[in-house]
Order: C-alpha cells, then sequence, then structure tokens
C-alpha cells in the first residue's frame, strides 16, 4: 500500500513539491533526501535541539516563523509552509549571529552549533521575544551543549543582539534582518510564494491514528510512523481561542506557546508565561497540544492538571457524533480514557472565572525548569466577602491519573481565608490520594510535596494578609 502523499512546500529557497510518506520527519528527510546534513540527529526526541529548524506560516494576515525540532515535524504538516535548515541562513559572509559565535568561542566539537545558530535567528524574527539577555534564553531554552558551558554561547547571542537592536527595533523584523545581513534577501518573498501553494487535501479517516504536536508520539514510534497511516490534524489552521457565552473555548490541537501568549488566556490565567517557562522550552512548546496533554493521560500532565483545576470540558468527536465531557470524568484509570479509539478530542472549554478568581499552579521537578514533575497541583480559588466562594484543587503524580480534589474542594467552601481554617482541609486531603513510589520520589516524599504545594496556593492568594509566623507552623 502506497501511503505517500503529494506534499508543496518551500525549503529554504526551492519550492518543493514530493511523494513522500506524510508521517516522515522533516529531520530525516533533510539528511537523507536532501542531503541537507547541517541539521544534526542528537537525542530524535526534541530535547538537545541540534535538530533545530525554522517553521515559517501564515497566521492571520502575517506570516509567523518559529524554532521547531525536524525530529518531531512530520512532512505532512509542511504543506503550504517554509521550512528553513541551517543552510537556508547562509550568506556569502558570516551574519552576526555566527560571527558573534566565532569571535566570543561559542563552539567546540561544533555539533551543536547548526542548532544554536537556528535558534537564535528564530528568536529574532519572532517580535514578540525580547531584544534582551532575557530574549536570547528564551530562544535556545531547547539548545543543549556538553562542551562549552553555555557562557560563551550566551555571550555570543547577547553580542549579537547588542550590536543589532538599533537596526531591527521597530521596523518590520523580517525587512530588517535581511537589511541587517541576518537573513538572505528571498525571505522577503515567501509571504507570496506561499500563497500560491493550493490549500492541502484533509484525510480524515476515522480508522487511523491521530497525530497532532506528536511530542510524545514520535519519542516513542518515530521510526515505524512513516510505515503506517495517521490522519494529521495539525494540516489545517488551529481555530481561534474565543469567548462564548460565558466559556473560554480553545481547539484541542492549540499549542502550548501559543496558548500562553494568547491575551484571553493571559487575562484570567496573568502568570500562564510562568507556568509555560516551567514546562518545555520554546521548539516543544509550539509542537505540543493542550489535546495532545490530555489524551497522553500522564498522570503529571502539567496543562491536564490546570485544565482540570479551570473546570474544563472536552468536545469528544466520532464518526457519527459529538458530546461534551467534564475533564475531570475523562480519566477511567490509568491510560485508560472515556473515549474509543475512533474518537478524538475536537475542543475544551472552561468557565469564564468570576471577579476575585485566583489561579495557580505549582511543580515540582529534579530540575527547576524544563522537566517531568515529581508532583504538580493547580488551583481556582475565589474569594468574596473575606471567604471561599468557589475552590478546586488539583494534583499530579500521586495517583494513577491526573486528580480532582473533590472533597477538599468542597470542604473550602464558606472559610475564611486563614491558616486555622484551612489547615484541617488540606491535612484531610491526604485522604483522597494514594501515591505510589517510583523512580522520581517514594510515596512519603510525594506526600509531602503535595501538601506543601497546595499550601502555596494559598500562600500566594493571600501574601498581603497572611501571617507568616502561622503559614511556617503549618508547613512543619
Amino acid at each position: 500500500m502506497n501511503l505517500n502523499k503529494r506534499i508543496t512546500f518551500i525549503l529554504n529557497n526551492e519550492k518543493i513539491s514530493a511523494e513522500v510518506a506524510p508521517n516522515l520527519v522533516a529531520l530525516d528527510y533533510l539528511r537523507q533526501n536532501r542531503s541537507l546534513t547541517g541539521s544534526k540527529e542528537g537525542c530524535k526526541e526534541g530535547d538537545c535541539g541540534a535538530c533545530s529548524v525554522i517553521l515559517g506560516e501564515h497566521v492571520g494576515d502575517g506570516l509567523r516563523y518559529k524554532a521547531v525540532t525536524s525530529c518531531l515535524l512530520p512532512m505532512g504538516e509542511l504543506h503550504g509552509k517554509h521550512l528553513v535548515s541551517i543552510e537556508g541562513i547562509n550568506l556569502d559572509d558570516l551574519s552576526p549571529i555566527q560571527s558573534a559565535m566565532v569571535d566570543c568561542g561559542g563552539t567546540q566539537c561544533g555539533y551543536c552549533t547548526p542548532g544554536f545558530i537556528v535558534a537564535m535567528t528564530a528568536g529574532l524574527m519572532d517580535e514578540s521575544i525580547p531584544l534582551d539577555d532575557s530574549g536570547v534564553d528564551y530562544a535556545i531554552s531547547g539548545n543543549l551543549c556538553r562542551c562549552t558551558g553555555y557562557r560563551s554561547i550566551k555571550t555570543a547571542g547577547r553580542t549579537a543582539i547588542k550590536e543589532l537592536k538599533s537596526f531591527i527595533v521597530d521596523r518590520p523584523r523580517i525587512d530588517a534582518l535581511c537589511e541587517s545581513g541576518v537573513l538572505p534577501i528571498y525571505f522577503r518573498d515567501i509571504p507570496s510564494r506561499l500563497s500560491a501553494i493550493p490549500a492541502a487535501q484533509i484525510d480524515s479517516n476515522f480508522k487511523a491514528p491521530f497525530i497532532a504536536g506528536g511530542t510524545d508520539l514520535f519519542v516513542q514510534k518515530g521510526e515505524e510512523l512513516p510505515k503506517q497511516r495517521a490522519s494529521l490534524l495539525n494540516m489545517t489552521p488551529v481555530n481561534p481561542i474565543r469567548n462564548e457565552n460565558s466559556y473560554v473555548f480553545i481547539d484541542a490541537r492549540e499549542p502550548f506557546e501559543s496558548f500562553g501568549r494568547n491575551p484571553i488566556i493571559k487575562k484570567y490565567i496573568p502568570s500562564i508565561s510562568d507556568y509555560n517557562d516551567a514546562i518545555a522550552s520554546w521548539p516543544i512548546r509550539e509542537r505540543a497540544t493542550l489535546g495532545g496533554n490530555i489524551c497522553n493521560a500522564s498522570p503529571i500532565a502539567d496543562m491536564t492538571t490546570l485544565l482540570l483545576a479551570m473546570n474544563s470540558e472536552i468536545l469528544i468527536s466520532g464518526p457519527n457524533s459529538e458530546h461534551w465531557l467534564p475533564l475531570s470524568k475523562f480519566y477511567l484509570g490509568y491510560k485508560m480514557l472515556a473515549k474509543t479509539p475512533e474518537e478524538r478530542v475536537l475542543s475544551i472549554r472552561f468557565p469564564e472565572p468570576e471577579k476575585g478568581t485566583f489561579i495557580n499552579w505549582e511543580k515540582v521537578s529534579k530540575r527547576r525548569v524544563l522537566d517531568i514533575a515529581t508532583v504538580n497541583s493547580a488551583a481556582r480559588l475565589r474569594e468574596e466577602n473575606g471567604l471561599i466562594a468557589s475552590a478546586t484543587l488539583t494534583l499530579g503524580g500521586v495517583a494513577a491519573t491526573p486528580l480532582v480534589l473533590s472533597d477538599a474542594s468542597k470542604k473550602l467552601i464558606g472559610l475564611p481565608l486563614t491558616v486555622e481554617a484551612i489547615k484541617p482541609v488540606i491535612d484531610s486531603a491526604q485522604s483522597e490520594f494514594d501515591p505510589i513510589s517510583d523512580v522520581r520520589g517514594d510515596e512519603t516524599y510525594k506526600r509531602l510535596l503535595a501538601r506543601q504545594l497546595l499550601w502555596v496556593h494559598f500562600q500566594m492568594m493571600m501574601h498581603e494578609k497572611i501571617d507568616e509566623g502561622a503559614f511556617d507552623e503549618a508547613l512543619r
């Protein structure tokens, strides 16, 4: 059976129309089919950034570029898009970023260097990333180096920004980068060239596996998937996040990154960018989707823990019907879901938070950021006249599924916001879960983490009026 599909896209400065397996990852296509070996195969799990590429696609009326790891990017998603490898940003002379890497000693063995150059360039192309030290850190958050210790690499990025900032600030970014020698001038014509490519033909076969971000599936089955049929859900644009009938509606294909940048989400969850930074690197956040995080059914799924606290519902779509289901009822056991294999999660919605609602999310992992949680927790709490009017507490990593603490949440309603009132509820919450020991921590450690994280929600909520001494005593 021939699984190949015709995919038309622009690779660097060349229009490509190729018959390829839609599930073949771009890294393999670049290296094996095109002999573009600047993109290196390192971990092939999206963790090291050696295979980083830049992906440009139409968003609204403009073209947005982002850094992604090509080892997790299926070829089928490239139709009508611009794929840029390290070869596609090379010029006759070194770019300011490349020159800075040389001058600052930012490379030793050199294996990771193309990925860092690509990531820094992508960071400059994204106008929402600040032109300062934090912007450099943001751009290279998905790149690892075993040689340099990162200081020289960061210095190179910051040196390049200082040199370029006055030339590109407050100007159309792509034009400015072309004029300043960061990008080849062919980038100016890419929007019109992409617009001339006809829309993709979508295969919506319900019997084929569904792939959205693929940040877990391609890690597990990356070599097998090109030989299998699958429905690539991200071949069409993601529907915008919207308010409707007192709910916030979100396409299940929404990537973590755009979820965290969305003004509607930032209005209700002001610290969402901080949460995102703790979950994954920029390239992974551009691929990982909310629906994928939900359906992966990990007991420590970061976004799922938050969405549970938001009292979310999910729209499950099958061959013959659609229905809304509370997210709290979606998990039947470890990796067991309340849906058939032919059904998929189409959309997510949660009630618009009322005035006085406080939302918080906490996580403990072996690394401070960019790591799998040992235990995580989220809370949605609303205060009214000094009393708790509504509450939803969630925990991850302490049960077979992400967990809503139903009893503790109910007991909080009507209580004053004092340490003395809340302490018995948090103590009683220990009876709602039964953690197991694993490589991330034993049962006793996880119980302690769960207790402390639940307390942190209230510390954050009451920080202006809390009795710090009473709080410290409660944590003992």
